[in-house]
């Protein structure tokens, strides 16, 4: 079975992202049971949970909550089948999706990991060809007023089973240090 890791915000940032997600849900005909907008950091394919909690724990122990600049324009990914939302500055969630990935391969899990990172708003079912290839600009202009980015606070990582569907989805949460 699949295992995810992801990085999940704060109830903030949701309340902010909420209207994106609903509007490239409809105009991508997303899955209605989509879960919370999410991070994801890397599939784990049949990990010993018992043996990944502490590794991930120590990972973790060191950071705090910090930011990430969210860009104005959404594209669809083939490989996932979801609609993501395109961030910058990935400074910490590039470090900690590199060194969790680092330490459980060095650790013998089997661990498939992105391209890049981007913030998952909705599985998609079907894609379309039209939408394949091409980014779409956002149409929010009381989130995105002067500047062409908005700053999203993650909160903690977690490990999930399946990131599709909104029941029972995170099995163990690491909340980052507060400032």
């Amino acid at each position: 079975m699949k295992y995810y890791i992801v990085a999940v915000f704060d109830d903030e940032t949701y309340q902010l992202i909420s209207p994106i997600q609903k509007n490239m849900s409809k105009k991508f005909r997303g899955n209605r049971n989509s879960p919370l907008p999410f991070i994801p950091l890397c599939i784990l394919d049949n990990p010993n949970l018992d043996k990944l909690y502490p590794m991930i724990k120590k990972i973790i122990s060191p950071y705090k909550f910090f930011r990430i600049d969210a860009l104005d324009s959404v594209y669809v990914c083939d490989s996932s089948r979801s609609v993501n939302l395109r961030i910058d500055n990935k400074g910490y969630i590039k470090r900690i999706s590199r060194s969790l990935s680092d330490m459980l391969i060095l650790s013998g899990f089997n661990v498939k990991t992105f391209e890049s990172n981007f913030v998952s708003l909705s599985n998609l079912g079907y894609i379309s060809k039209d939408h394949k290839k091409q980014d779409i600009k956002l149409n929010f202009p009381y989130l995105y007023k002067h500047k062409s980015y908005i700053k999203l606070k993650i909160k903690k990582i977690e490990v999930w089973k399946i990131p599709t569907s909104k029941k029972d989805s995170p099995l163990k949460s690491f909340v980052l240090k507060e400032f």
